[in-house]
């Protein structure tokens, strides 16, 4: 996770080119969160969401929780999240010195370890969207979290991982579900496979924690601490690109152009870190893009392409 926090990781560009959870998904999270209250009643008091970043993830929780705390341990991720707040509480209809909401730095270990910022068995819900495989002692992670957490509270986290193109239109070459392939097998290279590439550059064991969809952090998960363990994950292909049984881990985005697609890329960790390291600020969009276009056909100004990530999420409650 050191990599967002270093001062040319540009925290714009990650707020604007990331995927947002769909309204389906918190729905799922409130409709959770509120069978665990005595009143069953929503909105419930208070939530700390760890590793918000720019707080994508952090501001829908507002709809069901009075008062949120995003935390992070990058300074320039919690800048650029206080300079949104304005604005995105005004998108959302909420009066902007109605204080409901509130970015800190600092590490989330620290934080469910730390009286001085939270007191004990006073929290209803605690996320941690996108950022739990780069927590570094998840025995004690679970442990100070169900300490701060009343009974009956929820801790949930929610992750996603390598989109899937699952569908195009524009000029290309070849039978369809080639096209995807091939596509699909071009960013494997340049994501993980060849070692020339991005593929070591990646902080690690993180990575490939989330590739295996949180398996290592679940066996963790302390049975005598928690129960009404939720545990749900969803993997795209072309040929299912999105699951009739889990719309809340519907995680897309739809007829974007390959500009877009690059520029997402172009946020991820690995790709920052293996430009500091070589120097090649154009792997992307040069290299990549060369390989791509000349496996699929598409056009770098007319081809539109659906994205549908890999994702899943863990909801468990405080005994």
């Amino acid at each position: 996770m050191t990599t967002f926090s270093k001062s040319g990781f540009k925290t714009l560009n990650y707020n604007s080119f990331r995927p947002h959870y769909p309204p389906s998904f918190y729905k799922v999270l409130s409709q959770y969160v509120q069978k665990g209250q005595q009143q069953h009643e929503l909105p419930v008091a208070k939530a700390i969401d760890l590793g918000c970043g720019t707080g994508v993830a952090t501001y829908p929780l507002l709809n069901f929780v009075r008062y949120v705390i995003g935390l992070d341990l990058s300074p320039s991720m919690i800048n650029t999240a206080n300079s949104l707040v304005p604005q995105r509480l005004k998108e959302m209809g909420i009066d902007p010195s109605d204080s409901r909401i509130t970015f800190q730095v600092g590490s989330a270990e620290s934080f469910v370890n730390s009286s001085d910022n939270v007191e004990a068995s006073s929290v209803d819900l605690i996320t941690a969207a996108q950022c739990i495989h780069w927590f570094q002692d998840y025995d004690s992670f679970f442990q100070s979290s169900a300490k701060l957490l009343k009974s009956g509270g929820t801790l949930a986290y929610f992750y996603y991982i390598d989109p899937m193109i699952v569908n195009f239109s524009g000029p290309s070459q070849g039978i369809k579900e080639d096209i995807l392939e091939k596509a699909y097998e071009v960013y494997l290279k340049f994501a993980y496979n060849d070692p020339n590439l991005i593929g070591p550059h990646w902080e690690q064991p993180g990575r490939n924690i989330l590739k295996n969809f949180c398996e290592e952090v679940n066996s963790h998960i302390p049975r005598d601490e928690f129960t009404d363990i939720t545990i749900n994950t969803y993997k795209a292909s072309a040929t299912n690109p999105s699951a009739d049984t889990a719309q809340e881990l519907d995680l897309k985005k739809l007829n974007i152009s390959l500009q877009e697609y690059l520029a997402y890329f172009e946020t991820y960790s690995g790709f920052h870190n293996y430009k500091e390291k070589t120097g090649n600020v154009d792997l992307i969009k040069a290299d990549f893009v060369k390989e791509l276009v000349d496996a699929t056909g598409w056009d770098l100004e007319k081809t539109k392409v659906d994205l549908v990530w890999n994702t899943g999420y863990t909801f468990i409650r405080k005994k």
